[in-house]
């Protein structure tokens, strides 16, 4: 996937935030992260999205 200018990786962190119904610096930290080590492709970022927030849900449980 082509890399994409500044405005385009906001629109995709919002996206991926209203999505998940996340909030926070760290989760958009978190998505940056995931996105530039996926090349932006948003299905793995997903998924790879959702283990990272059941893995910190269930370490706060516990």
């Amino acid at each position: 996937m082509p890399e994409l200018d500044s405005e385009q990786q906001k629109e995709f962190i919002e996206e991926m935030m209203t999505k998940n119904e996340l909030k926070g610096a760290s989760k958009k930290r978190l998505i940056r992260f995931l996105a530039e080590k996926y090349q932006w492709d948003q299905q793995r970022v997903q998924f790879k999205l959702k283990r990272a927030t059941l893995a910190e849900r269930y370490a706060q449980s516990h």
